[in-house]
């Protein structure tokens, strides 16, 4: 409860009044000081104001009287009626009278005051409270605010920490469940098993293809032991259909097969033509004479090789202009055997051509399981046929098919 004397309310009003007869000067001096060393006009008015608008707020229960109680107008020059100026406590007459009634015979009625249940009792002091209640309760909030702002901050950490053991929790499930890199590889393999062991296409068994996808599986089970328990029927191969199946070696590749008839070479009707002559000639007389020295001297002069390089580029190139004026059958044809000769000069560039030439590296084998096992102690696969083998690599994978079949019947019985 505040106490306020007469002197207190006249200097506050005295204060203002300067205030307001000085105001059209501060506007214009804002940064003059009232006195020399003190405030200037335009903070001492801006104090004036703050602590004004601040003291409006304070209620008139807090100076001590009561604004609906009737009695005399206020009019002390103090500003500030002493506490119980209205004859007793502040809601004495509350009871007895009606707050909201026209207090008409009051000395310094205000209508506005007294018929407006809803107007304002101000006060000089009531803003400056305000001011200050308002202060402190943003002080507070501001604190509140900064607090939740750390929680916040707080919860996005732990929402991060467990969005990111969500992803390994999902990684780990993915890892468990998703199929790996050698699931995929013998996934693969299986099915080209099995396309190899069911009537392939022809082309993959010219190919060679179909020849190895069998013989990798038969390798597979005889490391095992599976090939020497097998009682199933051990039909003979045929010697004279197996000497014209191709191999070459599962690590460099090439296939000597178009040189294997002493380098004696039969060119397609498509390369037949005068603009493939000059080459033509070159690389049958070449490739004669390397297949020979090959097999006498077990070596292959370089220059020769590099000569047949060079014109077979050279026809290649012919071709690809002349694809236009050729059937598309005897273009196909002459592709391939112009593949197959690129294939046979890679096998005549390696250390151990003669090798090839000779037969020493072929296709050999009485049964199934010896042609196998010559294949795996050489290092050996099969190699592409070329014209006139087709038959040859049919039977050969109808065999090798048989057999495979018969591991896995027996193999299925013994579960």
């Amino acid at each position: 409860m505040f106490s306020f004397t007469k002197r207190t309310g006249v200097t506050a009003l005295c204060s203002l009044a300067v205030l307001a007869l000085a105001a059209p000067g501060v506007r214009a001096q804002p940064f003059v000081p009232i006195y020399p060393g003190g405030p200037t006009y335009g903070q001492y008015l801006g104090n004036i104001r703050a602590f004004g608008q601040a003291m409006r707020s304070v209620p008139p229960y807090a100076l001590g009287f009561n604004p609906y109680i009737r009695g005399p107008a206020f009019t002390s020059t103090a500003g500030i009626p002493p506490i119980g100026a209205y004859g007793g406590l502040p809601y004495a007459n509350a009871l007895t009278s009606n707050p909201y009634a026209a207090y008409t015979g009051s000395p310094g009625y205000d209508s506005s005051l007294y018929n407006n249940p809803w107007s304002y009792w101000g006060d000089p002091y009531g803003g400056f409270l305000r001011g200050a209640a308002d202060v402190i309760n943003a002080q507070g909030r501001f604190a509140i605010q900064q607090q939740q702002a750390v929680l916040t901050r707080e919860q996005i950490k732990s929402e991060r920490i467990a969005n990111r053991r969500k992803m390994i929790d999902e990684y780990l499930y993915e890892r468990e469940k998703l199929p790996t890199l050698e699931d995929e590889r013998e996934r693969e393999r299986t099915l080209n098993l099995r396309r190899s062991l069911n009537d392939p296409p022809v082309t993959e068994i010219w190919s060679a293809k179909a020849l190895n996808d069998l013989l990798g599986e038969l390798q597979k089970q005889a490391a095992k032991g599976v090939m020497t328990t097998y009682k199933g029927p051990r039909e003979p191969l045929d010697q004279d259909l197996l000497k014209l199946v191709n191999v070459t070696s599962a690590n460099r590749g090439g296939n000597i097969g178009l040189l294997k008839n002493g380098g004696r070479l039969n060119w397609p009707l498509a390369l037949n033509g005068p603009e493939f002559k000059e080459e033509r000639d070159r690389i049958s007389s070449l490739s004669q004479d390397t297949v020979k020295e090959a097999e006498f001297n077990n070596r292959v002069d370089a220059g020769s090789l590099r000569q047949m390089n060079e014109d077979l580029d050279r026809l290649q190139r012919q071709l690809s202009r002349n694809v236009g004026d050729i059937p598309p059958s005897q273009y196909i044809e002459a592709k391939r055997f112009l593949n197959n000769l690129s294939d046979a000069l890679k096998v005549l560039s390696q250390p151990d051509a003669a090798s090839y030439i000779n037969r020493k590296y072929s296709a050999k084998g009485k049964t199934v399981p010896d042609l196998v096992k010559y294949m795996s102690d050489n290092g050996l696969q099969f190699a592409p046929a070329v014209s006139g083998d087709e038959a040859a690599y049919v039977a050969l994978q109808r065999a090798l098919a048989a057999y495979a079949m018969g591991l896995q019947n027996q193999g299925d019985q013994q579960r």
